[in-house]
């Protein structure tokens, strides 16, 4: 008999199918407006999470704030309550005070709402969407009556000791605490510090003992042999977890109205293991937040509603709901009760005095994870309640951080919304752990995956901006094709606030984007990056090669998974996916490839210690009887999911019959997983040669390949990729939406080599285009090409390429075309070397805190510093100057150069620079070369503004903006506010709470233009087909 869960979870297997209208299809390919890769629209370009403090904001400033992220160059908000992180004293340090009557300005309130009207109506007006958090604090809850049955539970557990042949006749221990669970007895062999052993044959269920006033007799026999019998009772009672404190039970600036209602009686976290936790979100939005006019605002610029990461584990013992019991017993196969002990606390993050076990070979692990796949059967029936309603009612998606922070399968999960994210900060950076969290949404065709990106722990005000695109770029390597920028609170005025303004997570975490940042009037450029690198990320449906089986019912921690280089050394791309995702629709083999119609995996790979699951046991074997190339790799799994022993058994029978089928294969331990899938013809689609760190994702539609590559290292490094497609290559410019023909490649009948070079974490795209309409034009037949080479460009005629050269050609360059015709360079004579530019001056314009730090209307107190002139050498401005080390701003670079230069002189030959020099036919053009920028660079050379700069090696060709004689060169830096904050940290407060008392002063950080500015010039020679 199937249980009425399990009908549920594959109703909504069968769900991710459906096509829905625009607003709420979920799936790849969904007929939405990307505008172009040069302008992307606003469904594509990242959103800022927007923190508004409590509703006694003002409304006026609201709309400054929204209209201010359109015009950076950001596609919109995620409007999120802050109301001070719940008000909960997790951070050291003085509390932060309300600065407002919570009474009045509660989640939901009037005032709350006309926030949000605000907010949605200048987005419609500036052609924006938004997100709208559940909740506030981190939306995981809403205010209600605190007895509320769609509030968060928790199992409270007493036991008594009875002695060897004694006897309990008495009232349960606890009773009365809560509504009664169940009662248990077991014999305890052993005991220490750490664990408590229990006889696993002892257990016993005596709920049915209890009569109604708690009375209970247990007899412990006298014929056992151990220390003690326990009498065990749980009890179910509402945690109480707050989501937002009620204000009469926090610190206040300012008086608090008496509560007289349960809205104004702060929020409380719902049950996550229950539709009637979801419905208790639903019912408060449709009553408080909802009518006609704002559901009408929604559905034209709402995209999701949202729900941060599941963090409400400090003050829980252990996860409950009523209906936990019955699911547990229907789809485990056996009842829980007496395995209760065994439970508690072992999802919480205190540490018990001692914890249960059993005398079994696993210690009782197996009830454990049972009991970790019956919660997260459960917290799927809440994803998909909110997932229904969100589509059903508000027209729109949601999008929740699935599972992890909880010892639950978060790769089972993911499916169940239609928008599932991630983040930098729990997931550490790893590529590897985006990767687990990709494979489960690709698989079910989501269209986003999304990332809450950017927050560095104590780096607020003080991180750059290459370290900030440092987190998308690994994201994108992942798998991640959306980013939530962490984040952008409200910058006008607030109680007991000073400046640079209303700062969140007391100090700990960055960033504070917005107006009073110095460079936040050049984030258009890095922002424009960013949404041309999404606009890519988010089209088609992505290609992997190898796919690792993984079960884990504990994603406390996402740690990496596969830990060796050889597949990345190699070229390889791979997913993760547990056996629950194989219940998808689309997980299913055909001609030897795994998801055909979604990532194309070629093999899969099972870890000798990864842990089998039944179900999944049988697809494994369908999987192999199709034509799957399978790799046991490190020898055969023997971990089982569960206490199920029938199942064990049948599974490991299973796994030896498939060894023998030709395309399963059997590694022992320490064989590399490169070599095996050598050995077994198995190639990756990108084959990677070259002395970097280099990851690769592919992206395919209807006409192109797409495939973002990023070079992880932090030093230079060039090589060269062996694609497997023949269409004809570009490259995509992410920084100016340039998109060029690729001109140097070697191509066979099935793929395309093409050489490359990147800087340390730099990233680029290169596009395929399989349409019979490109015309393939004449290129270089070749894997690689001499540093003397700066580009080559398409010609005029078609039939000619321009190969742009520097003064480091000194020997002939003998080139093979696409024609098959072989040509030969000479050496461009009389090009100057590149050369350095010098005798700079700096004028610093200084950001601090205005006179009255408390008024946050004006951006900063801005003024001119004296100009530093003649400068030599660039160095950081504290080098520059002691006096620097507190100073934040920006820099306003200038200085000059005479083109065309003198020719590159004999050696030890005097050089005389010679001004309104004739131009001479060696020098075609130059580039400039900044190197890596700190933060933001802005570059005019003769007063003409250079495309966006790429922050991790800033090159650009300036030939068209030259002239005969001086040329000017000027760049304006932005910084961090962190030097700046140095000089009055002592005084700098939000909410009341200073932040000295979380954190020390910022160190002196490097600031301005860092390395050399060199101009390369080149000359150029034609070759024809």
């Amino acid at each position: 008999m199937v249980c009425s869960v399990a009908l549920f979870l594959t109703t909504l297997t069968l769900q991710s199918q459906l096509t829905y209208a625009v607003e709420s299809n979920d799936q790849v390919n969904a007929n939405v407006d990307y505008g172009t890769f040069q302008a992307p629209s606003a469904n594509v370009r990242p959103r800022f999470r927007y923190w508004l403090p409590d509703a006694s904001v003002n409304s006026s400033q609201v709309a400054d704030d929204i209209r201010d992220v359109g015009r950076v160059g950001a596609g919109g908000v995620e409007l999120l309550g802050y109301y001070l992180y719940g008000d909960v004293q997790i951070f050291p340090g003085n509390f932060c005070l309300l600065q407002s009557d919570w009474t009045v300005n509660y989640f939901g309130s009037p005032a709350w709402k006309n926030l949000q009207t605000v907010v949605l109506q200048t987005a419609q007006e500036e052609g924006l969407v938004v997100d709208l958090a559940l909740g506030p604090n981190q939306g995981a809850g809403v205010p209600a009556p605190s007895e509320s049955d769609g509030l968060l539970w928790d199992l409270f557990f007493f036991d008594v000791s009875i002695p060897i042949g004694g006897t309990f006749d008495g009232v349960l221990p606890g009773w009365n605490s809560g509504a009664l669970v169940a009662a248990s007895t077991g014999l305890v062999l052993n005991a220490t510090a750490s664990t408590i052993t229990l006889s696993q044959t002892s257990l016993n269920d005596v709920t049915k003992l209890v009569d109604g006033n708690g009375h209970v007799r247990i007899n412990s026999l006298s014929s056992q042999t151990g220390i003690e019998t326990r009498l065990f009772a749980y009890y179910l009672k509402h945690s109480h977890y707050p989501e937002v404190q009620a204000q009469d039970s926090v610190m206040a600036a300012v008086p608090q109205s008496p509560i007289k209602t349960y809205e104004q009686n702060g929020s409380w976290v719902v049950d996550h293991f229950s539709a009637l936790g979801a419905q208790t979100m639903i019912d408060y939005w449709q009553n408080h937040l909802l009518d006609s006019s704002t559901i009408n605002l929604i559905k034209k610029v709402g995209n999701y509603v949202w729900e941060d990461s599941q963090e409400f584990v400090f003050l829980e013992n252990t996860f409950w709901t009523p209906e936990l019991p019955d699911t547990f017993s229907a789809n485990r196969g056996y009842s829980v009760n007496k395995y209760i002990p065994l439970l508690i606390n072992t999802l919480a993050s205190s540490t018990p005095s001692a914890l249960y076990v059993t005398d079994e070979p696993d210690s009782g692990s197996s009830h454990i994870a049972d009991y970790r796949q019956t919660l997260t059967e459960l917290n799927a029936i809440y994803l998909q309640t909110l997932t229904n309603w969100a589509q059903r009612t508000l027209g729109i998606q949601f999008s929740a951080q699935v599972v992890y922070n909880l010892p639950m399968d978060m790769l089972a999960n993911i499916p169940y919304v239609h928008a599932p994210e991630c983040e930098t900060l729990a997931f550490g950076g790893s590529i590897d752990a985006y990767k687990q969290f990709a494979g489960p949404a690709n698989l079910a065709g989501k269209r986003i995956i999304s990332s809450e990106s950017g927050a560095g722990f104590r780096q607020t005000y003080q991180q750059t901006i290459p370290d900030l695109l440092s987190g998308f770029k690994g994201s994108i390597a992942g798998g991640v094709n959306n980013f939530i920028v962490h984040g952008y609170p409200y910058t006008g005025n607030y109680g007991n606030t000073t400046w640079p303004g209303f700062t969140t997570f007391d100090y700990m975490f960055s960033e504070m984007h917005g107006r009073h940042l110095p460079g936040w009037g050049f984030y258009s450029d890095w922002l424009g990056w960013l949404s041309r690198n999404q606009w890519v990320a988010q089209t088609g449906i992505p290609k992997i090669d190898l796919v690792f089986w993984t079960k884990s019912t504990d994603y406390r921690q996402i740690l990496p998974k596969y830990t060796s280089d050889d597949l990345l050394t190699a070229g390889f791309s791979y997913q993760y996916l547990s056996p629950d995702n194989f219940a998808l629709p689309e997980a299913y083999v055909l001609d030897g490839v795994l998801a055909p119609q979604r990532q194309q995996f070629n093999a899969m790979v099972v870890g000798a210690n990864e842990i089998l699951t039944g179900p999944g046991v049988t697809k494994l074997s369908e999987y192999a009887i199709a034509g799957l190339p399978i790799i046991f790799h490190g020898g055969l799994p023997s971990k089982f999911q569960g206490y199920n022993q029938d199942g064990y058994a049948s599974a490991n029978a299973t796994i030896s019959r498939l060894t023998l089928l030709r395309n399963v294969h059997v590694t022992p331990p320490g064989v590399g997983l490169a070599d095996t899938l050598a050995k077994i013809k198995v190639t990756p689609r990108t084959a990677v040669s070259g002395n970097g760190t280099w990851y690769t994702t592919w992206r395919s539609d209807s006409t192109t390949d797409y495939v973002y590559v990023f070079n992880a290292g932090q030093i230079f490094s060039s090589g060269s990729i062996r694609f497997e497609t023949t269409g004809i290559p570009y490259t995509y410019n992410t920084w100016t939406g340039e998109i060029t023909p690729v001109l140097v490649y070697q191509q066979s009948s099935t793929h395309t080599t093409i050489p490359l070079q990147l800087a340390g974490s730099q990233t680029t795209i290169l596009a395929f285009k399989n349409s019979g309409g490109e015309n393939r034009g004449l290129y270089v037949q070749t894997d690689s090409i001499p540093a003397s080479i700066l580009d080559i460009r398409s010609g005029s005629p078609s039939n000619a390429l321009s190969v742009l050269l520097t003064s480091a050609s000194m020997s002939p360059i003998k080139l093979q075309l696409s024609t098959g015709k072989t040509t030969t360079l000479p050496p461009v004579q009389g090009l100057t070397p590149a050369f350095h530019l010098s005798n700079w001056s700096l004028t610093i314009e200084s950001w601090t805190s205005p006179p009255n730090p408390f008024d946050l209307n004006p951006v900063a107190a801005r003024s001119n510093l004296t100009t530093i002139s003649n400068i030599q050498t660039l160095l950081p401005w504290n080098q520059l100057s002691s006096s620097l080390e507190t100073v934040s701003g920006r820099g306003y670079y200038s200085t000059s150069f005479v083109w065309p230069p003198a020719p590159a002189p004999r050696l030890n030959a005097a050089q005389n620079i010679i001004f309104n020099r004739p131009p001479t036919n060696n020098h075609s053009g130059a580039f400039l070369d900044l190197g890596m920028i700190v933060y933001t660079a802005r570059v005019s050379v003769n007063g003409h503004t250079l495309p966006a700069l790429d922050v991790t090696w800033a090159r650009v060709d300036i030939s068209s903006y030259l002239r005969n004689g001086v040329n000017s060169v000027e760049v304006v830096v932005s910084t961090p506010l962190g030097n700046a904050l140095r000089a009055i940290w002592s005084g700098v407060e939000s909410s009341g709470k200073f932040a000295q008392s979380q954190i020390a002063a910022p160190g002196v950080a490097a600031y301005g233009l860092v390395s050399s500015v060199a101009v390369i010039p080149y000359g150029v020679v034609s070759v024809s087909g």
